[in-house]
């Protein structure tokens, strides 16, 4: 059964073009994975601080591992003093 995820992700003032960068890096490892189905990228018009990750994974053991990939490591360390507050998460159900 899939798994979707909604991430929201924040960039300190005058960063949102070096975190953009960084996430888009991510984008590209996490779509080569076999088991996600879906990996949007999304910048907040009224806000170009704030990404919104749109994901969807073929199970939850799918999602855990993507968690411990390289590139997700990777996006872990290079974005770290660049995030202003914890990435929020939100494991969602498709209602239709």
């Amino acid at each position: 059964m899939s798994v979707y995820l909604t991430a929201i992700i924040k960039s300190t003032p005058g960063n949102a073009e070096q975190l953009k960068a960084i996430l888009k890096t991510l984008v590209s490892g996490s779509k080569s994975e076999a088991a996600c189905l879906q990996y949007d990228l999304h910048q907040a018009q009224e806000d170009p601080t704030v990404f919104i990750f749109h994901e969807e994974w073929a199970s939850q053991e799918d999602l855990d591992l993507h968690n411990v990939t390289p590139h997700l490591k990777k996006f872990v360390e290079e974005s770290a003093a660049i995030l202003d507050g914890k990435p929020i998460m939100h494991i969602t159900k498709r209602v239709s």
